[in-house]
């Protein structure tokens, strides 16, 4: 560990930002977040997260969920307003294919903004952004859960979340910087607490060396704790994310992280939090007696994640009210069909109960997990 303890640098991430053409001001100089430029400029290095690929071509349909593009001049518009690097380890990063991410690494290149988390090949998605800034050396990583943008050997996309390497990368970065950043795109949507398993792999992953972990990905805003000493984010929430149709509140809250870095690590840690307004279309800070009632409710959520047991009964629950949705989709049921299963009516004609087990097995063994995803993911899908 080198450099002065007293020396530093103050690094802000912000979460899930996604603007289609047309939505955006072509006046660059007032970005919808104007109220958080003096806290922008505070800042040595801000950090968002890219969620659409910033390209005029058409969006890919081979995947299940919503294809997203972004206008490119949301690259000008996030660097005119303060941001320095766009993370683009995330789900939609692929959803106009390989030239659209090609795209949107020129469109952030000319706007000035540095890219981490994704890249034409798996090696370039891996590569960690290294900065010094205030006599700290800075590693960043960026990496998503595998769906359906994660980078192969010789193919684009992002940088994959993985059990294993993902710990290797982060120890390497480690061995040669002061401080390592870890910015992951994972969860489970519109749920406001982490999986156990998430918080397993962020916990891992500070046992690996990081001094912080920001989540991102549930488009709600997730509790954040402290583990040996490094703050765990588990999901900002939205950023700027404008949607076509009406979304509960929660889809517009959420908080930015600031966290002040010597060579020593995270010295303290800052939540800024915000909310859109209704269209999406601006970023707001919270009056006083909401921003209260939102942390306190981050600070509640905290306490489950602190308890196991809590956790997991939580979790258990949430699983309960999606279980239609998840043997709709592994039964291939149609929606006649689902509707039976929401009224108690098991489709035996697809699959006998005593047959569960198999599946079970399927999904858990991971030499059948990946002989499965090995065999779905080379199917024709139109």
């Amino acid at each position: 560990m080198t450099g002065d303890v007293g020396a530093g640098a103050k690094v802000l991430v912000a979460g899930d930002t996604c603007v289609g053409p047309g939505a955006l001001p072509r006046n660059v100089g007032s970005p919808p977040w104007l109220v958080f430029r003096e806290d922008l400029r505070e800042h040595d290095l801000a950090l968002v997260n890219v969620e659409c690929p910033l390209t005029y071509r058409p969006p890919c349909l081979g995947k299940s969920g919503p294809c997203l593009t972004g206008d490119p001049v949301l690259a000008r518009l996030l660097s005119a307003g303060g941001f320095h690097v766009a993370t683009l380890a995330n789900n939609h990063v692929l959803d106009a294919g390989s030239d659209g991410l090609r795209d949107t690494i020129a469109a952030c290149s000319d706007a000035g903004l540095a890219v981490v988390g994704a890249g034409m090949s798996l090696d370039a998605a891996e590569t960690p952004l290294s900065q010094t800034l205030g006599g700290v050396r800075i590693a960043i990583l960026a990496c998503a859960e595998r769906e359906f943008s994660i980078a192969g050997a010789r193919t684009p996309g992002a940088a994959p979340l993985d059990p294993w390497r993902t710990p290797v990368l982060v120890r390497q970065a480690a061995a040669v910087s002061d401080v390592v950043l870890v910015i992951l795109h994972g969860g489970n949507e519109h749920y406001p607490l982490p999986r156990p398993g998430l918080v397993a792999v962020c916990r891992a992953l500070v046992d690996a060396g990081a001094h912080a972990v920001i989540c991102h990905h549930s488009h709600v805003a997730g509790p954040v704790e402290v583990y040996q000493g490094a703050p765990i984010a588990y999901g900002t929430g939205n950023f700027l994310f404008p949607s076509d149709s009406p979304r509960k509140s929660a889809w517009h809250l959420g908080y930015l992280v600031s966290l002040r870095l010597t060579v020593q690590g995270v010295m303290a840690f800052e939540l800024l939090p915000y909310q859109q307004s209704v269209n999406g279309v601006d970023v707001q800070r919270m009056g006083d007696a909401d921003e209260e009632a939102f942390l306190v409710r981050l600070q509640e959520d905290a306490r489950v994640v602190a308890d196991p047991e809590a956790l997991a009964s939580a979790w258990e629950h949430y699983c309960l009210k999606q279980r239609s949705y998840y043997l709709y989709a592994t039964l291939g049921l149609t929606r006649i069909e689902r509707r039976l299963l929401r009224s108690g009516v098991w489709p035996v004609w697809r699959r006998r109960r005593r047959r569960i087990p198999e599946l079970l097995n399927l999904l858990t063994c991971d030499s059948h997990r990946e002989a499965a995803e090995t065999i779905f993911s080379r199917e024709k899908w139109s």
